[in-house]
């Protein structure tokens, strides 16, 4: 198989998240996951939130191990996003260093990571690409999508929002699939897994230190 960065994502709907009405008319065969949760209060809170999200901490701290494959050098990637209700593509960028409070480089637009989860004493690989970061004045979203290699295929959206009352709260989108037979055959440990995952997402971010 290809490595990480030259693969293509394993759905076709990429973006699809970011659609305020993703939820109606989801692709054939794809469960839709909406959650929202608070996770505390003021901007320090939202601000430290935005840096795990973006530092892969979210998804180290719920007991999932990353490896990041960074855009390489001189590439440009067109992340996608939606213009009222139609798919859009923003302009080539080059990918940009930021980094968060603790020196930590901050995920771009087409970086990739291989993840690895221990199911019943079994390490399974599950690739992901970076589709899009959302930067807005009071949220931040980051899309990541599956890739070629992935037990499962489709898209998750986390979004940080902090509101007039500078109340936190995370909202998580995603649109799944088993893609492989096995998973498929095993599909409400499957189901159960996400759930454990999606719920170990929120309690991270309630708990992240805040500086």
């Amino acid at each position: 198989m290809k490595p990480i960065h030259e693969r293509a994502t394993n759905y076709g709907a990429v973006g699809a998240t970011a659609h305020f009405d993703f939820s109606r008319f989801p692709p054939k065969g794809f469960e839709v996951i909406q959650r929202r949760a608070r996770i505390g209060h003021g901007r320090p809170r939202y601000d430290a939130a935005v840096a795990a999200l973006r530092t892969w901490k979210v998804q180290r701290l719920s007991g999932i191990e990353v490896d990041v494959v960074g855009s390489e050098e001189g590439t440009v990637y067109r992340p996608v996003g939606f213009d009222g209700t139609e798919a859009t593509r923003a302009a080539n960028i080059e990918p940009q260093q930021d980094f968060g409070p603790d020196g930590e480089p901050f995920l771009q637009p087409g970086d990739s990571i291989d993840q690895r989860v221990r199911v019943l004493g079994m390490q399974i690989h599950a690739p992901m690409r970076v589709i899009a970061i959302e930067d807005e004045e009071s949220s931040h979203g980051v899309i990541l999508g599956t890739l070629e290699g992935h037990p499962e295929a489709g898209e998750e959206r986390f979004t940080i929002e902090i509101v007039e009352d500078e109340t936190v709260f995370l909202h998580f989108r995603a649109l799944v699939r088993d893609a492989k037979w096995w998973v498929r055959l095993g599909s409400p440990i499957a189901r159960a897994m996400r759930r454990r995952y999606h719920d170990r997402y929120m309690d991270v971010l309630r708990s992240i230190d805040v500086r």
